[in-house]
């Protein structure tokens, strides 16, 4: 049985009885300084159901600190800010997607995954020539595709066949240092073991997400800084704001 729950930012989410007390709970180390009690929170995969919810957490808590987007101001212009929703939203159909969600029903973070195949490597170049060339998320698509095809992670673990990637993570600022990512991360290691992957991997365009991932034992592959990143001007495209000084790419071999 369904019941509707109202989360404290506004946003509402639909769990089931078997979602919110038969998945895995995690509890943070970090005490609530309010009733000094300790957070505690489920790991639930997200549903078409929970699209828009999910959407408004992203508008809410990723797509405005987002080091790329604060350095071309893409969400001044409206088609790139719903381009950039599109795109993320498009990875909860594959069911690969989780969130954190308290004991309140408050969305705390949420981890938008997807799985390549050596075979399939170049699917990413078609969304890069349906993004219309004058939109600002063009821009950013464009440099996704530069890291990903530099880093050629299948040329440099020719082992390995099958990959799950995280595309997006994100946490609910009031929650974050309270090892949130790391429960969520965990998730997406186990979820990709189910799924006969060899290997995780990363792209971090923020300094803070490169951190993260370090921590928790994940190897740099590939690194470009933001100032070498020019157009044909030798104009930097993206003049991010500090300690944001360039891309990662990081992997987890399983």
């Amino acid at each position: 049985m369904a019941s509707s729950i109202k989360i404290d930012n506004g946003f509402a989410i639909k769990l089931s009885s078997n979602q919110l007390f038969q998945k895995k709970i995690y509890y943070s180390n970090i005490m609530d300084e309010a009733n000094e009690a300790k957070f505690s929170y489920s790991i639930v995969p997200i549903t078409a159901k929970d699209k828009h919810t999910v959407a408004a957490f992203l508008r809410k808590f990723f797509f405005r600190d987002e080091p790329l987007n604060v350095a071309i101001q893409l969400l001044e212009e409206t088609d790139s800010a719903a381009k950039l929703e599109n795109y993320c939203i498009s990875y909860l159909q594959y069911g690969m997607t989780f969130m954190a969600v308290s004991q309140t029903g408050d969305i705390m973070g949420v981890i938008l995954n997807n799985i390549m195949h050596r075979d399939d490597e170049e699917e990413d170049e078609e969304d890069d020539e349906t993004c219309n060339e004058n939109l600002k998320f063009k821009d950013i698509v464009v440099l996704l595709d530069k890291i990903k095809r530099e880093a050629d992670v299948f040329a440099q673990y020719k082992n390995v066949n099958r990959i799950l990637e995280i595309k997006i993570v994100t946490v609910n600022e009031a929650y974050r240092g309270q090892g949130v990512c790391k429960a969520l991360i965990d998730k997406t290691k186990e979820y990709a073991l189910e799924m006969g992957c060899q290997m995780i991997y990363v792209e971090c365009t923020s300094h803070y997400s490169a951190k993260a991932v370090e921590r928790l034992g994940f190897q740099c592959i590939y690194s470009l800084a933001y100032n070498d990143y020019v157009n044909e001007h030798g104009e930097m495209v993206f003049k991010t704001q500090s300690p944001h000084r360039g891309a990662k790419v990081f992997v987890l071999p399983l």
